[in-house]
């Protein structure tokens, strides 16, 4: 009897727990919602940032609504509603500038989308943010980008104003995919469009991890060896069914050995393994890249256009993260991006208003507090072009920098 109470007392702890933690979720989310509870990009680029980005002259651009009724509307800059003064154009109107000149950037006749996998064992590695800084950083230089959150703690699904299992259920992930009845399904059901122009999004959330015991199940419980196989191709299979509509897809991997991470190396054209240079972090990516060997020993036609390390958190001013990035430059050598992701306050503090540092406007600067200085911009730029280089390499391409 004494044990049933203390079990009741439990759960009604926990459930006040949760009821608390959902409810601060709620008022964190309203403080990064506009008032239509939809987030939006605030953030407005100049007239020389967008003859940058657009790769025309500001008087080329001014012609689209100087001269053409058609296009003058749409194309007009943002004007402030207090001064009437014009403050910038929205990265939906770049973006149509781009299109309407042909200057967008994007994946060529003949070549293939990049499926590229943000991938870690060990939690607290950077790995969501890394994700979301960097699909923003490919879709302000125009590129069609799609994020699959993969993780059912759904960090990069919040980072777009969401509180995943207060806004999202399992039928919004890709779990219905997964459990399909018949082999015609694609993934088009769970694809959302995110407040940030040329990103899309398929959400997590918590009940994605029944993918990694259904997956499990299926794969072991299967007795011919070519089926079983093949539940390490799920996620490949159902990417292949929308990753026409795109240019990159970027997989949000959980910190975790299973079969969703398994799915998601056996999916991706190239991987980054974000580490945090300390031993265990280093420890745990040398048993990531131990499991790539025995999983490529399973699928000898495997191949990926790139596997690298990327340092994250790192902070400059501690001599050990120094030293130690030292040790992991010369013991994976090119197989490092040469830029590191530095540990920055501005982040955490941006994540608490759902902001990243792409998408902090004036307004946050005046509401909120937030700013961001060119130093942060430059480094994540830094970091970024090398990826996609990269990805630009795997097409057949020379090595360029990004316009943003």
């Amino acid at each position: 009897m004494g044990m049933d109470t203390d079990k009741g007392e439990f759960y009604n702890q926990v459930n006040t727990i949760v009821k608390k933690g959902e409810e601060f979720l709620s008022l964190l989310a309203s403080m990064g919602f506009s008032p239509n509870q939809n987030k939006v990009l605030d953030r407005l680029f100049s007239g020389k940032e967008a003859e940058k980005m657009v790769g025309k002259t500001t008087k080329t651009i001014a012609k689209l609504y100087a001269d053409d009724a058609e296009h003058k509307d749409f194309f007009m800059p943002v004007k402030s509603p207090s001064t009437g003064r014009s403050t910038g154009f929205s990265l939906k109107q770049i973006n149509a500038m781009r299109d309407h000149f042909g200057t967008r950037p994007s994946r060529r006749e003949g070549e293939k989308p990049f499926v590229l996998a943000v991938q870690s064992f060990k939690g607290g590695v950077a790995k969501s943010v890394t994700t979301v800084h960097l699909a923003q950083y490919l879709a302000l230089a125009g590129y069609r980008t799609l994020i699959m959150d993969c993780d059912p703690q759904a960090s990069a699904t919040s980072s777009f104003g969401y509180i995943p299992d207060l806004t999202f259920g399992q039928e919004d992930t890709m779990l219905p995919y997964l459990n399909r009845d018949s082999d015609d399904q694609t993934l088009d059901y769970a694809i959302i469009k995110t407040y940030f122009d040329g990103i899309d999004l398929i959400p997590g959330c918590l009940p994605l991890y029944e993918a990694e015991f259904g997956l499990y199940y299926d794969q072991f419980s299967e007795t011919d060896e070519e089926v079983a196989q093949s539940y390490k191709e799920e996620f490949a299979n159902g990417i292949a069914t929308i990753s026409d509509n795109y240019d990159i897809v970027i997989l949000d991997s959980p910190p975790a050995l299973g079969m969703i991470s398994i799915n998601i190396m056996v999916a991706s054209d190239g991987i980054i393994v974000p580490t945090p240079p300390s031993l265990y972090d280093f420890a745990s990516t040398t048993q990531y890249f131990k499991m790539a060997q025995k999983i490529s020993e399973t699928l000898p036609d495997k191949h990926f256009s790139f596997m690298k390390i990327l340092a994250t958190r790192f902070d400059a001013a501690r001599p050990t993260a120094r030293e130690f990035v030292e040790i992991m430059r010369e013991e994976f050598g090119n197989y490092m991006y040469k830029n590191e992701f530095k540990a920055t306050g501005a982040i955490p503090t941006a994540a608490m208003y759902f902001k990243t540092l792409y998408d902090i406007s004036p307004k946050d600067r005046a509401e909120h507090g937030l700013r961001v200085d060119k130093k942060h911009l430059g480094m994540l730029n830094n970091i970024f072009d090398e990826i996609l280089n990269d990805i630009h390499q795997s097409w057949g391409r020379v090595a360029t920098k990004s316009k943003i």
